[in-house]
Order: structure tokens, then sequence, then C-alpha cells
């Protein structure tokens, strides 16, 4: 028997799997277990793609995997880190912070609190922790903020048999899946699994989607030509674009200086308009 390859953890499936109402209680009980937020609500917020709004009409379209909007001010914003690149959890602070501040400016007078979950596909702290949160700190180590948490799940380390939330690891697994048969005997008799295995099936047979789907394969085997060969997105450039974007949106100069690890004076450099 031929079985069916998938890749749960490609952009364009990733995206289908989070956005599809059909798979809204495995979701949200995923997401409460990792963020706190309580599943009822995350059962009623409003998933969507994306897209950030931008401050200039040149400026490159930014955009986030998924986006929840969630009652009482809050969001969070999942993204799927399947590549490591020079600047990518840079690049996705920035786009929570983006996105807490067009949020206060619609009529609010607080900003809303942003958490950031990173699903990570490769292990950038060098951890055997499952699960790694992040807080804005002074020097004596105190919170400064409760309105931004970034949270990184290290993927290989949950699938670690060491790892005992049964919840967040059984969707991990899920994910982790490389085939449909594989994910219908891991999850038989489990109505809200085999469900949403229903969707990742259709979506695998659907010509349209199949099309997205090899493309964004094709883009990672392209991504991985480029570091074999030892090419180099550019971090200090990237952390440039991200230190000047977060500066556009009205933060301080210190809380950029710690999400970027450039310099005050560094980033009062690109602020005068000149390159370090």
């Amino acid at each position: 028997m031929i079985e069916t390859k998938i890749n749960l953890f490609n952009d364009a499936m990733f995206k289908a799997i989070f956005r599809n109402p059909k798979n809204r209680k495995i979701i949200s009980e995923f997401l409460s277990e990792v963020t706190g937020v309580k599943q009822e609500l995350l059962e009623q917020a409003n998933y969507q793609g994306g897209e950030i709004p931008k401050k200039k009409l040149e400026e490159k379209g930014k955009i986030a995997d998924l986006i929840i909007k969630i009652e009482d001010n809050q969001q969070i914003i999942v993204e799927m880190n399947q590549y490591r690149s020079n600047y990518i959890f840079e690049k996705n602070t920035s786009y929570a912070f983006s996105i807490s501040s067009e949020s206060s400016k619609k009529g609010r007078r607080e900003y809303p609190r942003v958490i950031l979950v990173n699903l990570d596909k490769f292990n950038p702290f060098q951890t055997k922790e499952g699960i790694i949160r992040f807080q804005l700190r002074d020097e004596e180590g105190h919170v400064e903020t409760e309105i931004y948490e970034s949270i990184h799940i290290i993927l290989e380390n949950i699938i670690d048999k060491q790892y005992n939330n049964n919840k967040i690891k059984k969707f991990i697994e899920f994910m982790a899946s490389e085939t449909i048969e594989e994910m219908e005997e891991k999850f038989k008799g489990d109505e809200e699994y085999m469900a949403a295995i229903r969707t990742v099936e259709e979506l695998s047979t659907d010509p349209n989607f199949v099309g997205y789907y090899d493309l964004e394969e094709a883009h990672k085997q392209e991504l991985e030509d480029m570091r074999e060969t030892g090419y180099d997105d550019g971090m200090e450039k990237g952390k440039i674009e991200v230190a000047r974007a977060m500066y556009e949106e009205g933060l301080p100069l210190e809380m950029i200086s710690k999400i970027t690890k450039l310099t005050i004076e560094e980033i009062q450099t690109i602020q005068n308009g000149s390159e370090m």
C-alpha cells in the first residue's frame, strides 16, 4: 500500500490546519496549555491571516502566520519557524509589537497584551527544555511590562519521551506525523483528532492546495541548498530593518536594544538615516 506523505510544518499546511474552524477544539486546547489563556476564550476567538499594517506605501509586506484576537484586549500570534534564519526571532517580535501598536491606536488607551508563540522546528537555544518563555525584564530581573510575552516551543524536545505535558505532546506528535496512515494509527478512537486527520486528507487531495503545498516544499529545498553553499541572509541587515521598524512604531530605544541586541548608539545611528 502506498502511504500518503504529509508535512504539517509546511507553511501552507500549517496555516490551513490552524485556521480551519473544524480543528478549533484541538488547537485551542493546545494553545491554552501553552499560554495559560482559557480554552473557552480561544474557542470563541477570531483566527485570521496575519497581514501587518504598513507604515509606508513602499514598505515590504509583512505577514504573520496566524493572529488570534481574543476578548479582554489580548492577542496571540503564532509563527511556524520551519527554517533557521539569522534574524527570524527579531522579525517575529517586531511583528508582534507592530500589531500591538496598531491595536492601541483604535480608540484604546493601553497597548493590548500580545503573546508570541514560536513553534521552532530547530533548537535555537541548544536546550533540553520543551518550552522557553521570555518577557522584557530590567537589570534586576523584574518583569518590565505585562503587554508582551514570547514563548518558544522546541518541537524536537516536546517529542522526546521525557516531556510530561500530555496535551501539548499529543498535539505536537499530531503535527510531526509524516503520513496519513501514521496519524490514523496514533489517534485511532479520538474523534477530535480523527476529524482533523480528515481535513488533512482532504487538503492532500485538493489539486489547488497541492500546488501551493508543492511550491512551499520547493522553497524549503532552495533554502537548504543556500545554507549548504554558505549563503548568509545578512543578520546585521536584518537587525537594522527590524530596529528601524520598531523605532517607527514609537517603541523606546531601550526596548529596541533589548530585542535586537543592538546598542543604543547603533539604534540612534539608524534613526538618523545612516547605515552602521
